[in-house]
């Protein structure tokens, strides 16, 4: 006759082959779904590192175009009434 253990053990292992097996899987499509979130991080931050860039570059030509020599020659002109001074006009300072 088949004593009790004998008749268990076969089930109690199969059972616990199931249960890794179905841990395993729940693993698998955990990691599938992060993989999938992160991946989607990554892009929206891509996406947003090249619009900065594309800003960036914006405002550098803003700020020469603001900066530009001609630009203020004629804001001086214009608003302070400056002008360039003639050759006879100008006078060199000379520290002794």
């Amino acid at each position: 006759m088949l004593e009790l253990g004998q008749l268990f053990a076969p089930l109690v292992s199969g059972f616990l082959l199931i249960a890794f097996i179905f841990i395993s899987a729940l693993a698998v499509i955990y990691t599938a779904y992060d993989y999938r979130r992160l991946f989607n991080q990554h892009q929206a931050l891509v996406r947003q590192s090249d619009e900065l860039r594309i800003e960036w570059g914006q405002l550098l030509l803003e700020q020469s175009a603001w900066g530009a020599n001609n630009r203020v020659e004629v804001l001086a002109e214009q608003r302070l009434g400056m002008k360039m001074p003639k050759a006879n006009e100008i006078r060199l300072a000379i520290d002794e």
